[in-house]
């Protein structure tokens, strides 16, 4: 006999599906005329209605946090502004937290919202954040959004930043570059960590060499990039590629280039990850790899309430999302004699 579903429970109750789950759920949201016909409803077409302990009912608000390190990077409000309507979508209010949650201040500010929240995204956990830790032990719904941690107990849904990062390098290597740099983030985050992986393995099966001067740790910032561009082309050698782990960094590496006097593609080739809005204006023309940003915040949003209602195995769920690359106008073949023979 087949499972019966929450929508055959919503078309007999006569209402969408997410108030079906967040009635059953024990929203206090739902008025109790509501929650009565959907109650109804579930038993006369033989809907399991699953029992909730207190710890799980505690929180009834239909709020959902949003926690974000900060918002100088155009990638975040993209993600936050979808993840609104999303959640809106689904029925949740969102309250945005603006901080990296990785000191005992913040944890304390944390823990005053904690008993409002029914569950937490969070967009920009490092690999052993403290933060994790905190809402896995307080049994708080989790979704980690773009970036994954350490804690195997939370739900996550990321892009394949491995492949990113290997996409972006064989398309380097594939226009004759062998004397390349690379611009990361910061190294405790699974991004910069899976990027940089992903690249180093196409440079090994290569066999092209990279000297350790040539990666440079940094921020996921325009000042980055800018520093970062700097400090490589005043080293000996020159690269004639750079591969930026993010969008933000090839943008500050390519104003760097133009301060230096370099031009782009024909001195020096660029690349990034992300594809965000403005890595397609006109004047920057930006070469990257497309993460689809939407389909995170659809798939966390849609996760977190499916978490927060019930509706999941205790089992994690990890969303890997594939890439894809967009040549535009910052990379060519090097003007140099350094290419790879044919």
């Amino acid at each position: 006999m087949a499972k019966v579903t929450l929508r055959e429970v919503a078309i007999r109750a006569g209402v969408a599906e997410s108030t079906v789950s967040r009635a059953l759920a024990g929203s206090g949201q739902i008025s109790l005329e509501t929650q009565e016909r959907i109650v109804n409803a579930a038993k006369t077409v033989g809907y399991e209605i699953k029992n909730r302990t207190k710890t799980e009912q505690r929180n009834s608000n239909g709020i959902i946090g949003v926690v974000v390190a900060a918002l100088h990077n155009s990638f975040y409000p993209y993600l936050v502004d979808r993840l609104h309507n999303e959640l809106d979508d689904l029925g949740y209010g969102m309250v945005l937290i603006i901080d990296e949650l990785t000191h005992a201040r913040a944890n304390r500010k944390l823990r005053s919202l904690i008993d409002q929240l029914d569950g937490v995204i969070v967009t920009t956990a490092t690999i052993g954040s403290p933060m994790v830790e905190f809402l896995v032990e307080r049994k708080m719904p989790t979704v980690l959004a773009i970036r994954s941690a350490l804690n195997p107990a939370v739900d996550v849904v990321e892009s394949d930043n491995f492949t990113a990062g290997a996409e972006a390098m064989k398309h380097l290597v594939e226009l004759g570059h062998t004397s390349i740099g690379i611009l990361l983030g910061p190294n405790n985050t699974s991004t910069s960590c899976s990027r940089l992986d992903g690249a180093l393995s196409v440079l090994s099966e290569y066999l092209i060499p990279l000297e350790k001067d040539r990666i440079i740790n940094g921020d996921f910032t325009h000042g980055s990039g800018y520093s970062g561009l700097v400090r490589l082309m005043r080293g000996k050698n020159p690269p004639t590629a750079i591969f930026c782990a993010n969008d933000v960094i090839a943008v500050g590496a390519l104003e760097a280039t133009q301060k230096l006097g370099i031009r782009v593609p024909e001195d020096l080739s660029l690349i990034g990850v992300d594809d965000i809005p403005m890595a397609a204006w006109s004047m920057i023309s930006l070469t990257t790899v497309r993460q689809p940003i939407g389909q995170i915040g659809s798939k966390a949003a849609e996760l977190i309430a499916a978490r927060v209602e019930g509706r999941l195995d205790p089992e994690p769920v990890h969303h890997i999302l594939p890439t894809s690359i967009l040549q535009r106008s910052t990379t060519a073949p090097p003007s140099d004699s350094n290419t790879l023979e044919q």
